[in-house]
C-alpha cells in the first residue's frame, strides 16, 4: 500500500471569472460609443427614461448652450459637425434623402430654455423627419 505524498491539492477555476469579465468588456465596448455620439452636452434627467438601442446609423443632432457677451446662445451640431442654423434644414433633408430609414436624436443642454431646443425640434419636422426622439439622462437616487 502506497501513501499518498501530495495531500489535498486545492485549486480556483478562474474560467467562470474570465467568462464574466469578456461579457462585461464587450457591453462596455458596446455601449461606450452610443453615450458618446454627437456633442457633449447635459442631458436633461427624468426618472424613467426609455431605453433605446443606437445602432450607430441614426442621426444625432445636439444644440449646445454657450455664453457670449453678457447673454447666452446656443451652437447646433448634426454629429460632431457645427452646423449653421439656416443651413440646418438642408443637411438634414440631405441626410434623410440618403436614407429615409433613419431616426433622429435631439441632444438639448439642459441649461437651454425650451424656446431654443424647440426651435431646432420644428427644423427636424420641416426637414421631413415625422419624429424626433429626446435624448434624457435617468436621474441616479441614493438609496438607504
Amino acid at each position: 500500500m502506497q501513501v499518498g505524498s501530495g495531500g489535498l491539492r486545492a485549486d480556483i477555476n478562474v474560467t467562470p471569472l474570465v467568462d464574466v469579465m469578456l461579457v462585461l468588456l464587450i457591453i462596455f465596448m458596446v455601449v461606450t460609443p452610443m453615450l458618446q455620439r454627437g456633442k457633449g452636452v447635459e442631458l436633461p434627467v427624468v426618472n424613467q427614461p426609455e431605453k433605446q438601442s443606437d445602432e450607430g446609423k441614426d442621426i444625432i443632432v445636439s444644440v449646445e448652450f454657450v455664453r457670449r457677451g453678457g447673454g447666452f446662445d446656443y451652437n447646433i451640431y448634426v454629429g460632431d459637425t457645427l452646423v449653421d442654423p439656416n443651413s440646418l434644414r438642408t443637411r438634414l433633408q440631405d441626410e434623410l434623402r440618403k436614407d429615409p430609414a433613419k431616426e433622429i436624436y435631439l441632444k438639448g443642454d439642459r441649461k437651454l430654455n425650451y424656446g431654443s431646443v424647440r426651435k431646432v425640434m420644428e427644423i427636424c419636422h420641416e426637414a421631413g423627419f415625422t419624429q424626433v426622439k429626446l435624448a434624457t439622462e435617468e436621474l441616479k437616487t441614493s438609496k438607504g
